[in-house]
C-alpha cells in the first residue's frame, strides 16, 4: 500500500467518485486529456485558483479543510458568474506520499463535489511543497454570464451574508488581545466557506455586475467600478457584520469588515427599479443586504458613516504580493 505509484493513488481516492452522472463528458480521468461536450446553447464559464501552505491556510490544518477551502474558493468564482458548476480538475502537491492525509483530503473534497454535482476530469499529482490548485468549468445559458463590468449609475450595491466572520476568527486564532474569542460559525466560516452558487444563478437575469469577495469587500468592490467605469457610495451602518465584529468597537468592526477578505460573499449591483419580489426570491437561498449605490463619479469610492461623515480607511485588502 505505501508502494502505490501516482495513478494507483488516483484511481483508489478521486477516479471512480465521480460518475459520468450528466452524459457530457465524452472523455475523462485516464488519458492525456479530458474531452467535454458543451450543449450549443451554453456557454463555458472557466476559473482557476491555487491555495499554498502557509499563504492561503495554516501548516497545521486538517486535511478535510484544506479539501474543502479548496474547491470551495473556486465554486465561489463560478457563483459570481452566475453559472453551473460542472467540472473540474486537480493539482495536488504533496510534500511526502501520506495515504491517510490523502484519504481524509480525497473524501472532503469528493463530498463537496458531488454536493454540487461536478465531476473530476483530470489533473496531476506530484511531489513539493503543501499546495493545491484547482480549475473549475461551469456553463451558463449564452449571453448570461455576470460580469463585473455593467454596474450604471443608480444600482444599488447589495452583499450576501455577513462580512469579517473569517477575518475576525484568523484574528483570534493568531492570538490578537484586541478579539475574543470567535464563534464556532466564524471559525467554520475562515475554514469551510460557503460559495453562494443558488445565489449567482438567482442573479443571472437581474444583476448588472457581480464579484466574490475573496480579498476584502472594498478591494473587489473596486474592481466592480474600475470595470463598469462608475463610482459608488457605500453607508457603513448597512454593513452585515458578522456576530463578534457588531460587539467590536466601530472602527475595528469597519476596518475587518471592509478589509479583511476570505469571505466568500458576493457583491452585486442591481437596478433601484428592480421589485421587492425580485429581491424576496434572490433572498431566498441567503440574506442579502443593501450597503450602497452607484453614481457616475468614475472609480471614486466613498464610506460614510451614521452622520454623513466621510470615513478613511487606515487598513489595506490584501495583496497577493
Amino acid at each position: 500500500m505505501f508502494h502505490m505509484s501516482e495513478f494507483e493513488i488516483i484511481e483508489r481516492f478521486f477516479k471512480k467518485a465521480h460518475p459520468n452522472s450528466k452524459g457530457d463528458l465524452a472523455l475523462g480521468i485516464g488519458d492525456d486529456a479530458a474531452i467535454i461536450n458543451v450543449p450549443e446553447d451554453s456557454e463555458l464559464v472557466m476559473s482557476m485558483d491555487t491555495l499554498v501552505s502557509g499563504v492561503h491556510f495554516f501548516e497545521d490544518a486538517s486535511a478535510e479543510n484544506i479539501a474543502f477551502k479548496s474547491l470551495s474558493v473556486n465554486l465561489s468564482d463560478i457563483a459570481a458568474m452566475g453559472a453551473s458548476p460542472r467540472w473540474i480538475s486537480l493539482a495536488l502537491t504533496l510534500p511526502e506520499k501520506d495515504l491517510g492525509w490523502i484519504e481524509r483530503f480525497a473524501s472532503s473534497f469528493n463530498t463537496l463535489a458531488e454536493e454540487h454535482s461536478l465531476v473530476l476530469i483530470g489533473g496531476d499529482l506530484t511531489q513539493g511543497p503543501l499546495s493545491i490548485t484547482v480549475q473549475i468549468h461551469g456553463v451558463n445559458p449564452k449571453g448570461k454570464s455576470l460580469r463585473r463590468s455593467g454596474a450604471n449609475p443608480g444600482d444599488v450595491i447589495y452583499v450576501s451574508g455577513n462580512l469579517g466572520a473569517a477575518a475576525y476568527a484568523l484574528k483570534n486564532i493568531e492570538g490578537s488581545i484586541l478579539y475574543p474569542a470567535a464563534t464556532e460559525k466564524e471559525i467554520q466560516q475562515l475554514h469551510r466557506p460557503k460559495a453562494r452558487i443558488k445565489t449567482g444563478i438567482a442573479l443571472r437575469d437581474v444583476a448588472t455586475s457581480c464579484i466574490d469577495i475573496s480579498d476584502g469587500l472594498i478591494a473587489d468592490l473596486q474592481h466592480i467600478l474600475k470595470a463598469s467605469q462608475v463610482g459608488a457610495e457605500i453607508e457603513l451602518s448597512d454593513i452585515p457584520y458578522s456576530d463578534s465584529l457588531i460587539k467590536l468597537k466601530s472602527e475595528l468592526a469597519i476596518e475587518l469588515a471592509l478589509t479583511g477578505g476570505d469571505d466568500y460573499e458576493l457583491c452585486f449591483t442591481i437596478p433601484n427599479s428592480l421589485s421587492n419580489t425580485s429581491l424576496e426570491e434572490i433572498a431566498i437561498n441567503c440574506p442579502i443586504t443593501k450597503i450602497g449605490f452607484i453614481n457616475n463619479k468614475n472609480a471614486s469610492l466613498v464610506l460614510r458613516k451614521e452622520n454623513e461623515e466621510v470615513y478613511f480607511l487606515k487598513s489595506k485588502s490584501y495583496n497577493h504580493f
